[in-house]
């Protein structure tokens, strides 16, 4: 039942996320000062992303415009996860003004994904 559970939160958040191809994903945070957050996602260990899930439902009551256009990165994205040096999954990037403001990743506690992201959103919005 969890499984199921977890399944179809996955499939809630990424049927909210846009996905597009590499290429333009790259051209667009060369030539935006807008802010972007991107999700890297490992679609073979989704169990350990299920913190990330709840922090990003949190959020997205809140900021409903940033985590909608949220970009979902798989590892198979060879290109942005060097790009940003991805090591660890899940991690989720606020970038700003073609800046990374914020990094968060590995395997952390829902609270301690949402405080930092609140932050740096909410400090970014009033800018």
């Amino acid at each position: 039942m969890r499984t199921i559970a977890m399944l179809l939160f996955c499939l809630f958040i990424l049927s909210s996320c846009q996905l597009n191809s590499i290429q333009s994903q790259t051209e667009k945070l060369e030539n935006s000062n807008e802010k972007q957050i991107f999700f890297f996602s490992d679609e073979e260990n989704l169990h350990k992303e299920g913190n990330y899930y709840d922090a990003l439902l949190e959020l997205k009551k809140t900021f409903p415009v940033e985590i909608g256009k949220m970009k979902v990165i798989s590892t198979d994205d060879s290109q942005m996860n060097s790009k940003f040096n991805i090591k660890e999954y899940p991690s989720i990037l606020i970038v700003y003004e073609n800046k990374v403001v914020k990094k968060i990743q590995g395997n952390i506690t829902t609270s301690e994904i949402i405080i930092p992201i609140e932050d740096t959103l909410s400090k970014i919005n009033v800018n």
